[in-house]
């Protein structure tokens, strides 16, 4: 009796404890780039979630599609033009505890299909990465290697294939967020991220995706996909972005919030304004 009692206080626990989170249903997303245009290039993104989990990405003419397993971790994207074969596909796979084991992306290059894939293999604290493309005959095009401290990546090591290091990059954390990408072996910037103190609609989707340990698959995918942002695992919103080295644009971000302190709408500038994003939330 007591033992039956004991497991229905925990899961009453846990359903508490995700009521506290707003549920995703909508972002509108508006995009303008002035660098083509005057009165600026306009990009339409509708962005829409089932259950909270991210289900679909359209713009005028691009439609992607987000599946999960029955774990309820992604397994699989698919991005298609309309009116055209263009057609980029993702593909993950988990071992039984959920931790990420394979990446892969298959995309157009040229004239030709490209599949990449890459291989994650976990030692201790360690997580070998080794990316392969179908095109190079299968041969290792990229030997990382990731250091875990406290459930986080905290540093990258990219090797050649003699096993010389040729980058290496630490990160810092500071109450939940991503605040320092610090570059000590080839590039030698450093990235700095600013935050607010509120809830992180970012946080809401990359949960959704990977699961519980989405802090460590969410930083190794966004090495290999470019729609998935490091900083998207940091507790609040990012307010600003700037580093050492002209080559990034900085960024600076305004948002408004609704009652439970999560972005209602968000107002992003890249640069001098040559990109400008708006984005309106909406939740169940």
């Amino acid at each position: 009796m007591l033992k039956n009692y004991l497991a229905a206080l925990c899961l009453w626990a846990v359903s508490i404890a995700h009521a506290q989170y707003p549920v995703l249903k909508q972002i509108k997303v508006v995009q303008k780039f002035y660098k083509t245009s005057k009165n600026g290039e306009i990009i339409n993104k509708d962005i829409l979630f089932k259950e909270g989990k991210l289900a679909s990405v359209k713009t005028s003419d691009v439609i992607q599609h987000f599946f999960y397993d029955e774990n309820g971790l992604l397994n699989k994207t698919t991005k298609e033009r309309v009116g055209s074969d263009w057609k980029e596909v993702t593909g993950f796979k988990y071992d039984p505890d959920g931790r990420i084991l394979q990446f892969s992306k298959k995309y157009q290059e040229g004239n030709e299909y490209v599949t990449k894939s890459v291989k994650f293999t976990y030692e201790g604290a360690r997580i070998k990465a080794e990316a392969k493309r179908s095109n190079s005959h299968q041969q290792l095009v990229e030997d990382v290697e990731y250091v875990v401290e406290n459930g986080l990546i905290a540093r990258r090591v990219l090797r050649d294939r003699n096993k010389q290091i040729i980058g290496k990059t630490e990160y810092a954390y500071n109450n939940g967020n991503v605040t320092r990408h610090t570059g000590l072996v080839g590039d030698k910037s450093i990235k700095m991220f600013t935050y607010d103190d509120k809830g992180s609609a970012d946080l809401l989707i990359v949960q959704n995706l990977f699961g519980v340990h989405y802090k460590v698959i969410t930083p190794l995918i966004s090495f290999y996909d470019e729609e998935f942002d490091f900083q998207s695992i940091s507790e609040n919103n990012e307010l600003t972005f700037k580093a050492t080295s002209d080559k990034y644009t900085p960024i600076s971000k305004k948002f408004k919030y609704n009652a439970q302190n999560y972005p209602q709408t968000s107002h992003v500038i890249e640069g001098d304004g040559l990109v400008v994003t708006d984005a309106t939330y909406y939740y169940e």
